[in-house]
């Protein structure tokens, strides 16, 4: 074992230091009941100044494009004005907390603010807000955030819409995504399911059975005569989209109107004779998990009938999304693994110094996650479909049922039938996220083997051991089925494929499943976050307007374009960069080198593959932090 692991023998220093971090990590299970997470955000887990810079100027920009929305004028000058006249209301009526740094901050801009107005850009602004975020923190800057909205809000428009456009109306000062010209496409309804939001719900399925009893006639016609269900299923062409998960879920009402939650089933087929380039086509939807409820909606059925049908599966998703692929499986997965090396491995162990930098923000997001986003009156439910306790059960469920062993990418293409890409020619999450994982699964390796040449170098790391088993322990970070033998690490392969996984998860998995929420999510039709009618209208006709009446209400749409924004735009730090100086072993430099040429090599490589397909870029190396912090 090489030297540069802690010298094991100096162990009243060592527990002593150890005991003090113990103190300050404890484990709580009640926050998000059975989940572990800490008790109390200790000292030192606060979000750096740089990352309260990124979140103060992405406030600016939902907040002046708010402001227009609800109060303001098209003309550049106009707005300004508007923007002048808000902050001044803001702070006459107390929104602003009354801190002597913030006063004397607004002091100092107040002359120019008087004189000129703000300047094109609003710059001031981000001074404003990082200054606010800086002094108060997240959580009474949430109490604040509160009052500015309720003051923001007055004037907004309201109500469900008359035409799509209205939709549109609400991107005054932010870009239009650009799903907005071609959501209801069924290509890219299909493409979502392989490279959107939530691209990992899909599962290779042989036949359908009674469930789902697609008819032969309406596979035919959207597939062509010459293909059947059976011979797509003998061929593995056929894939399904199961959100059973969801059936018996509760309805929510907040904050006023009835909202819907679904349990769809969405089938999904390759077409015969596919190339390299080929995507796959929805061929049927079923909107319920009971056959008979409601007709099986196809593309040749009813034009708003399909539409109406798509919608319920973008609804289905986006639930299952955030609570489960989204909370559980990135945030509440890795959060019990910071808190466990703090716990358990020395600062200067060669684990902790390769995981720390891949926790950075992580516990602190979670805390102020549990705390307002996903508390009662919070906007997960604002948003989503079903009652906020309803969601807090299904994160902890999704993340319950994510057994570690299980969780490995390669296993979990497997699981589902979409590893093969002969079957699946175009899947580009799966493509580009396998060239990251093989990517920090050599980076792992090349560190870890530093410091342990052998099995019995791993399983003689006491300080590592207690840290595997508390990982795993009921009383301890409770991930579910972590670890070889009675819980600890008896191999130096399966110590590098579970701290792949963690720094996998930390980083690509979380910016997968993370960013698409400013460059999809935020655009209510395309993806509703909830829906606001029952699946019994598919029983007769669908008009356009009960597929309108479905989408949420614009003041529901415009809050889930500002979350939606402010979540997908946070990019604070990047994978491979660690802190100057934070490996002082020198040979460490190499594989590191190494690691950083192989994720500009997948830059290329992505790019490249972007050129044949439709763009999929959440997986760029450039674009994926290391540590999951928003």
């Amino acid at each position: 074992m090489n030297s540069g692991l802690p010298n094991q023998g100096e162990n009243l220093i060592s527990s002593r230091t150890l005991e003090v971090a113990r103190g300050k990590y404890k484990y709580s299970y009640t926050r998000i009941p059975p989940i572990a997470m800490v008790d109390k955000l200790p000292d030192g887990e606060n979000f750096s100044t740089g990352w309260f810079r990124l979140l103060a100027k992405q406030l600016k920009i939902t907040f002046v494009n708010s402001l227009i929305t609800n109060r303001g004028n098209q003309g550049s000058m106009e707005v300004r004005d508007d923007v002048r006249m808000f902050i001044l209301e803001v702070l006459l009526k107390g929104a602003i907390p009354f801190q002597i740094s913030v006063i004397g901050r607004f002091l100092q801009i107040f002359p120019q603010l008087i004189l000129k107005g703000f300047s094109k850009d609003y710059k001031e602004l981000d001074d404003l807000f990082f200054l606010i975020l800086k002094t108060t923190g997240l959580s009474i800057f949430q109490d604040s955030l509160n009052r500015i909205l309720k003051l923001l809000f007055q004037g907004r428009p309201t109500g469900h819409v008359q035409d799509i456009q209205e939709y549109k109306n609400l991107f005054p000062y932010m870009d239009l995504p650009e799903i907005a010209s071609n959501f209801q496409d069924d290509e890219v309804f299909a493409y979502m399911r392989v490279a959107g939001y939530n691209p990992v719900m899909i599962e290779r399925v042989n036949k359908l059975g009674d469930r789902f009893p697609v008819t032969e006639t309406q596979y035919q016609e959207v597939m062509g005569s010459d293909d059947s269900l059976a011979a797509a299923g003998e061929q593995g062409r056929l894939y399904l989209a199961d959100y059973g998960i969801l059936a018996g879920a509760v309805n929510g009402t907040f904050p006023k109107e009835q909202k819907y939650i679904y349990a769809p089933l969405a089938l999904f087929a390759v077409p015969k004779g596919a190339d390299e380039s080929t995507l796959m086509r929805p061929v049927a939807i079923q909107c319920s998990q009971n056959p008979g409820d409601v007709p099986i909606v196809t593309p040749k059925s009813d034009k708003y009938a399909w539409l109406f049908a798509k919608t319920i599966v973008q609804i289905a998703d986006v639930n299952f999304h955030e609570a489960v692929t989204h909370l559980g499986r990135t945030h509440l997965f890795v959060g019990p693994f910071a808190i466990a090396t703090h716990r358990q491995l020395l600062d200067n162990h060669p684990l902790s110094l390769l995981l720390r930098p891949h926790f950075e923000g992580t516990l602190a997001i979670n805390d102020a996650a549990q705390s307002s986003l996903i508390a009662p009156g919070g906007g997960v439910d604002q948003l989503l479909s079903s009652t906020i306790d309803n969601s807090r059960v299904l994160a902890a469920v999704g993340l319950q049922s994510y057994g570690f062993n299980e969780a490995m990418l390669a296993k979990q293409l497997q699981k589902r039938g979409v590893d093969d890409t002969k079957m699946l020619p175009v899947y580009p999450y799966r493509d580009d996220a396998l060239l990251i994982w093989d990517a920090i699964h050599q980076w792992v390796s090349d560190y870890l083997s530093i410091y342990y040449q052998s099995d019995q170098d791993v399983q003689n790391d006491t300080y590592l051991q207690a840290w595997a088993r508390e990982a795993g322990a009921y009383d301890g970070g409770r991930v579910p089925d972590f670890g070889e033998k009675d819980g600890g690490i008896q191999t130096l392969g399966y110590l590098i494929d579970a701290i792949t996984l963690i720094i996998f998860t930390a980083s690509a998995q979380h910016a997968a499943v993370n960013f698409p929420q400013k460059d999809i999510m935020s655009y209510a039709p395309a993806v509703p976050t909830a829906g606001y009618q029952p699946i019994s209208l598919l029983k007769g006709e669908v008009k356009k307007q009960d597929y309108l009446n479905l989408l949420p209400p614009l003041e529901q749409a415009q809050g889930q374009l500002n979350l939606g924004y402010l979540l997908g735009s946070i990019y604070y730090n990047q994978l491979s960069y660690y802190p100057e100086e934070h490996f002082q072993d020198s040979s460490v430099k190499a594989a590191l080198q190494g690691f950083q040429k192989n994720l500009q090599e997948i830059e290329k490589i992505i790019t490249e593959r972007n050129k044949k397909r439709p763009k999929y870029e959440y997986l760029l190396p450039t674009k994926i932090p290391q540590s999951i912090n928003i």
